[in-house]
């Protein structure tokens, strides 16, 4: 009945054959979608396998591996009763192999006799049977550690649960046995626990449960993933125990209230400090759950350039734009190429990794791009020091109060860089880079992570992805263009902004109701674009230029002034006695609105504020308060604060948002100049959180200045910023955040370390030359995880037979043990490979070619794992050969951190243990394969024995 129900025909499941944890739970979904109609699960509760039948399911709607599931989301609320999530963090160098293997024997053996008592009930009576199901399920509940002795407890309990069993498992003992079979914890996904959101996960285990309440402790210890609840007085059977308990608990959790809920006797429940602190409503409350939170430390640091052109404005061969900056530079500077640096920083366990953009542009930062690129060396190098010991609270950073620019500076001064000369483009990459490992060490996506933290800390309320729906973007008529850029054009942008200053004032005028009188795209309706328009000057005018531009406008079109929503910076710079204020700067904009003008936005005066306050908050905000916040002085014709967070600094742009929307009532526009797409991810995940603050509910939300992606002939996000942007000018905010979750230097880049030659003696990272058995290897490493091997070894057969043996990849697995599996997906030579070091899985495809002079095989991975090599089998006989390995490979930041964090370990263990025992074990191997295949059965044994314990040396320093 189970299978019918799930769309499972007893066909599907043969006699003996296994019942996988991923095909129950790819059935439980489809069956709820086929056959209850369902297309969104709220929450899910699942009790011992059901739990782990639960997180694959939410694996397996996992948007990094379905873009379209949204039957379970981030928002789903999961609930697991006793079930095993995966080998956790604090777990994963010490996965127990030996005891996988006698599981796994056990449930084998378990599976057989279940299939044998269902043939042997044919033959027996129905008491007869009954007794034998009993002894098994007696056996079973017989485990203390497990069931907490409930028999001896409560007696009434045991028997009723027995009961009920033995109906379950007298017409269910194949269904049994095949899930036995297949879902053997060696046999599922390991991983599963990374799935989850911690605020939206809930952990309940019985007291005398020892089994699951002590990984129920481990999971809230591994940087508080799930809250955890311990139901005293229990054990395992938690639904036959306390059904009404559990049923609170679940309902309390799925309605917010499950610290407060009178119904769960809170005196009689352990909760556990994760989920406590989410109920926290006072900032000290706040501080002292940080003191009790785990701090984290930062890594490795690694950076790579890139290099964008620039397109036309007016979709000429042309390339490049002009009027790129401030003031002098606006009207003279001009831009063909966007470079820079994208960084990577990783947590210094490698479980979390973030990237950054660091792209100052001449004319609007003051440091040069080589400037930039010194100051990256510098952290690079110290944060890899052992000298450096600086740690964090994740939660501390995302609330942006200042702390993470107070860790910033941390970083660059102890790197050797004065706090005066510190680059604005470098803190902002950092920045950006810390926040989302930040983010991912708290379990969910970077604009949930800000938005609880910074607008909702002392709430503790969790913010659900689907606040962040679709951002309205503006798009850009650059200076020096003759005609709206094409994918302008192509897009119906909410509002369009036009770059003027260059010309006279009579002539941007123009620029402007051209723009009003532009005819929608041939595959719209037919009728004038309907679009908001505003002006760039960049302090290009003074306030009689300004003034014409006004008027001009008013003679020959007035709708178009009403369309325009706002001018950034009109008027040139106001300074008395050469000393500028804001004071004086707002005021002269005052007077220009009050004269006919349209309402103004601020952004250079904010950008100069923050330079003359040294980028200091306090000082800043008292000189918005003593121009914007008294009300004899309201300033009326302010539309806008225009911020952007490369050259201010994520924090500081936020906390000057917040500034102005609760006090003053003015909204912010975030602002981009020609960014690649990391930086224009950024800049619009603050431009999401800042538009949904519970201050700027009643405020107008303007598209914000994210449409320079129109002029980039290419991007360094994949897919492109502008794959997320529709036809409307509306940016996919929850689905570019999740491509940024995670993302590090490895999954961006194509680049792969040759592998052509390997020269130790030039190179001061190389490893010494390792003889042992003839057995000689070199390694070297260009950028501490770039790592390159060249080994060989002696072989007492011919190329041919190594040849031939080597390149069957599907046994590999046969002389090296790491691997869990290669299979072959088609027949022009992809694979996919699969290992597990130190408790950690990785996987990747590759595609190989076999070589035939000298034979061998060479292979390329295509996705995961980065790496690349060749194997050549050189005669030096009609009966033996030398095999030449060479491979490069980039580590991932996990793999690093396991081996505390230096690469030099991991190239010598890479070197001198993992590759010489392969080679001497493929050697072992072929030729014990060769005496069996002869007859000799004793050399064959013999030498299968000496392979075998190769191999438990090398699974034991895998550990």
């Amino acid at each position: 009945m189970a299978r019918a129900s799930l769309g499972i025909s007893n066909a599907a499941l043969t006699e003996g054959s296994p019942f996988t944890l991923d095909e129950m739970a790819q059935h439980v979904c489809q069956s709820l979608c086929r056959d209850h109609n369902i297309r969104s699960i709220d929450g899910i509760a699942g009790y011992s396998l059901g739990g782990r039948v639960a997180l694959a399911m939410k694996r397996l709607c996992s948007p990094k591996l379905d873009e379209d599931s949204s039957l379970m989301t981030d928002n789903t609320r999961l609930i697991l009763l006793g079930s095993n999530p995966g080998v956790l963090p604090s777990e994963s160098g010490s996965i127990d192999k030996d005891g996988d293997s006698q599981r796994l024997a056990k449930n084998v053996s378990l599976a057989k006799s279940l299939i044998s008592s269902s043939h042997r009930s044919h033959l027996l009576s129905e008491s007869q049977d009954t007794e034998y199901l009993s002894q098994f399920l007696t056996k079973w509940y017989g485990v203390k550690a497990l069931w907490g002795d409930l028999r001896g407890r409560d007696s009434q309990k045991y028997d009723d649960m027995l009961k009920k069993r033995l109906r379950s498992l007298g017409s269910r003992r194949q269904d049994i046995a095949a899930v036995l079979r297949g879902c053997s914890s060696s046999l599922t996904s390991r991983d599963d626990w990374k799935t989850v959101v911690p605020a939206n996960t809930l952990f309940v285990a019985g007291e005398l449960d020892k089994k699951y309440s002590g990984i129920g402790r481990r999971w809230e210890e591994a940087r508080g993933i799930s809250k955890y609840i311990e139901v005293p007085n229990a054990g395992h059977a938690l639904l036959v125990e306390d059904p009404k308990r559990i049923a609170s608990i679940i309902c309390g959790f799925l309605n917010d209230d499950i610290v407060n809920n009178p119904s769960l006797e809170p005196e009689s429940i352990i909760m556990l400090d994760a989920a406590k602190s989410q109920r926290k409503t006072t900032t000290t409350q706040r501080q002292s759950h940080l003191a009790s939170s785990r701090s984290h430390k930062v890594g490795l640091m690694e950076y790579e350039s890139f290099s964008i052109s620039i397109g036309s404005n007016d979709g000429s061969d042309k390339k490049g734009v002009i009027g790129i900056g401030w003031g002098d530079s606006a009207r003279a500077g001009s831009l063909t190429r966007r470079e820079g640096f994208i960084i990577s920083i990783a947590s210094s366990d490698g479980m979390a990794v973030g990237v950054g953009e660091v792209s100052p542009p001449k004319g609007l930062h003051k440091e040069s791009i080589e400037e930039a690129e010194r100051q990256l060396r510098l952290i690079k190098a110290f944060l890899s020091s052992a000298s450096y010991d600086g740690s964090f609270f994740a939660e501390e950073l995302l609330s942006l109060d200042g702390s993470l620019s107070t860790f910033v500076n941390q970083i660059t001064t102890s790197a050797g860089i004065s706090k005066a000369s510190s680059a604005a483009s470098v803190k902002s990459g950092l920045e950006m880079a810390l926040l989302s490992v930040s983010s991912q060490l708290c379990g969910t996506a970077l604009p949930q992570s800000l938005a609880t933290n910074y607008w909702y800390r002392d709430e503790s309320r969790s913010v659900p992805s689907s606040s962040f729906g679709q951002l309205a973007i503006n798009g850009l008529i650059t200076r020096g263009s003759n005609a709206m850029d094409q994918r302008v054009k192509t897009v119906s942008f909410p509002s369009i902004k036009v770059k003027v200053g260059h010309e006279n004032p009579k002539e941007d005028a123009f620029i402007l109701i051209d723009l009003m009188e532009q005819p929608l795209d041939k595959s719209q309706k037919v009728g004038l674009r309907k679009v908001g328009l505003r002006a760039d000057a960049n302090r290009a005018w003074s306030l009689e230029s300004a003034q014409v531009f006004v008027d001009e406008i008013r003679r020959a079109d007035r709708s178009t002034l009403y369309a325009i929503e706002f001018v950034e910076e009109p008027l040139t710079k106001q300074a008395a006695t050469e000393e500028w204020t804001l004071e004086l700067q707002v005021t002269a904009l005052e007077e220009f609105t009050r004269s006919g003008g349209p309402r103004y936005a601020l952004d250079e005066s904010l950008a100069d504020l923050a330079e003359a306050c040294g980028y200091d908050f306090d000082q800043i905000s008292l000189a918005l308060r003593s121009t914007f916040g008294q009300q004899e002085k309201l300033r009326s014709g302010c539309a806008a604060f225009v911020l952007k967070p490369a050259l201010l600094g994520l924090e500081l742009s936020m906390q000057i948002a917040k500034l102005a929307q609760q006090e003053f009532q003015i909204n912010a526009v975030f602002s981009s100049s020609f960014d690649s797409g990391i930086g224009l991810a950024y800049t619009s995940i603050l431009a999401a959180v800042s538009d949904n603050s519970p201050f700027g509910t009643d405020l107008v939300k303007y598209p914000h200045g994210l449409g320079t992606f129109t002029m980039l002939c290419g991007d360094t996000l994949s897919p492109s910023f502008e794959s997320y942007v529709n036809a409307d000018g509306m940016l996919n905010v929850v689905s570019l955040s999740r491509a940024l979750y995670g993302l590090s230097l490895d999954e961006m880049s194509d680049r792969l370390p040759v592998y052509d030659e390997v020269d130790s003696s030039t190179n001061e990272s190389a490893i010494a030359s390792v003889e042992s058995e003839s057995y000689l290897a070199k390694t070297s490493s260009t950028s501490g995880r770039d790592i390159t091997v060249a080994v060989s070894l002696p072989l007492p057969f011919s190329d041919g037979i190594a040849s031939s043996r080597f390149t069957d990849l599907p046994q590999m697995s046969r002389w090296s043990p790491w691997l869990n599996s290669v299979t072959y997906l088609d027949t022009a030579g992809l694979t996919e490979w699969n290992l597990n070091i130190r408790g950690v899985r990785f996987s990747w495809k590759a595609q190989s070619q076999v070589l035939s002079k000298p034979k061998g095989i060479k292979w390329e991975s295509i996705s995961g794992l980065k790496n690349r090599g060749v194997v050549e089998f050189e005669p030096t006989s009609n009966d033996s050969c030398i095999m030449q390995l060479k491979m490069s490979i980039i580590m991932p930041y996990i793999l690093v951190s396991l081996f505390q964090g230096m690469p030099s370990v991991v190239q010598d263990f890479l070197q001198n243990k993992l590759l010489k025992w392969s080679l001497e074990m493929f050697r072992d191997v072929v030729k014990a394969d060769l005496a069996l295949e002869r007859g000799d059965n004793e050399l064959g044994d013999a030498l299968f024995g000496a392979v075998e314990g190769r191999a438990n040396a090398l699974e034991e320093a895998l550990k």
